[in-house]
């Protein structure tokens, strides 16, 4: 790959395991939204989603954001259960400042538990939140591919382009479907790959238990496409 100018750091050769997941519906956060202040925010019923309106906008640089973010989320105040998100820049944009779900058997990289800060000018202006209040371990741990076999496997399919930089390869687990009022979750890489000419970066999926590429998002969105 590296004669292709294609640069990426040491890739992880080991296999690890984990687990098919489920959640069910919480009403955790429209039963502690009395407790936000400062802010104008509105509830979803269908998809448990709060949406917020700061009266306050939050000054951040890119230097600074994640800093003054995580302190400004660890307050109940301003954000409910804003200790168990974590940043991810992989999946944040130049508009938008993405917190992942994370808990003891990983993050979740999945509309239904993030925490997203609209940012216009150098301005925190508003939030969108889902939260899931707790996984189940559906069926016991299994092998799933290694980061250097997911890697190699997207170069054999013609997924990495020439002259392109691998940015990121994280572990996390993603929506697969929604059964009896139940959500079932399974371990994906992501990975993001950027175009060293155009600077354009492209997030692909594959199914951690497979090497299956997911070629459009498990829960129906399209795929995370930022310029960074």
């Amino acid at each position: 790959m590296r004669k292709r100018n294609i640069s990426f750091g040491s890739l992880d050769t080991k296999n690890g395991s984990a687990y098919y997941l489920g959640s069910q519906p919480s009403d955790s956060l429209v039963q502690n939204v009395n407790k936000l202040r400062n802010q104008e925010v509105q509830y979803d019923n269908v998809n448990h989603k709060i949406s917020s309106s700061l009266n306050n906008t939050i000054d951040i640089t890119p230097a600074d954001k994640k800093d003054v973010m995580d302190k400004f989320i660890k307050k109940e105040s301003n954000v409910l259960y804003g200790k168990e998100y974590k940043y991810s820049p992989q999946l944040s944009t130049g508009s938008q400042m993405v917190y992942v779900a994370t808990g003891k058997l990983g993050e979740i990289y999945d509309k239904t538990a993030q925490l997203i800060f609209t940012v216009t000018d150098d301005k925190v202006v508003a939030y969108t939140q889902t939260y899931v209040k707790s996984m189940i371990i559906l069926h016991e741990s299994q092998v799933i591919k290694s980061e250097k076999e997911v890697i190699t496997n997207l170069y054999a399919n013609s997924e990495i382009p020439n002259n392109s930089k691998i940015s990121y390869a994280n572990l996390a687990y993603t929506k697969l479907l929604e059964a009896k009022d139940s959500t079932i979750y399974i371990p994906v890489w992501f990975v993001t790959i950027k175009n060293k000419d155009s600077k354009v970066s492209t997030t692909k999926k594959v199914n951690a238990f497979t090497g299956n590429i997911i070629k459009s998002s498990t829960n129906g969105d399209s795929s995370y496409n930022a310029q960074q």
